[in-house]
């Protein structure tokens, strides 16, 4: 089990690395009306879009 736990907490850790990489360009113009959704996550934009038409827009707080 421990081997399991090990390989599971070092995939992770690699996994949060590139995403904390990657998060700085989010704030690029071109991620203005969102990102790209792969087919497999539709659902999350649906969702999206869900929350939108029930909220409206939300300007984050600064």
């Amino acid at each position: 089990v421990s081997a399991s736990v090990e390989l599971f907490h070092r995939v992770n850790q690699q996994d949060f690395d590139a995403c904390e990489r990657c998060q700085p360009a989010m704030g690029s113009k071109v991620y203005a009306k969102g990102g790209v959704l792969v087919p497999s996550e539709h659902h999350i934009g649906a969702f999206h879009d869900w929350i939108q038409e029930k909220v409206g827009d939300v300007v984050p707080a600064t």
